[in-house]
């Protein structure tokens, strides 16, 4: 396996752990409120929806060790892309400042493995 694939790879990883951090510091600092929105309990869906968002970056992982090169090049910037529109317009709703640090964090790593990717 080529030098780059692996380096997306670890970016891919890299991205699920800043967001899986994120959620254990929420509910230590919220408690059961972690999973509330507005006020309301979340709902399957709203679970299904956060369970998807989570398996991005670990299918981009995948993708980009196993799928032809041209494919996990243009998954992954499109990945990137997708993601960083959604933590955008995401950042507003988080209130803690390690939520924004992370979040901010996670905006940097897309754009650098949306352009490594490009470079590949």
């Amino acid at each position: 396996m080529d030098a780059r694939r692996v380096q997306l790879v670890v970016c891919w990883v890299a991205l699920m752990l800043i967001y899986l951090l994120g959620d254990v510091l929420r509910l230590y600092e919220k408690g059961g409120d972690a999973a509330l929105i507005d006020g309301k309990p979340m709902t399957q869906t709203h679970l299904m929806l956060a369970a998807l968002l989570m398996l991005i970056p670990i299918l981009l992982a995948l993708g980009t060790a196993f799928l032809p090169r041209g494919w996990a090049k243009w998954s992954g910037i499109i990945g990137s892309l997708i993601l960083f529109i959604i933590n955008v317009f995401g950042i507003a709703g988080y209130t803690g400042l390690f939520d924004r640090v992370l979040i901010g964090l996670s905006l940097v790593l897309n754009v650098f493995t949306a352009v490594w990717a490009w470079l590949w």
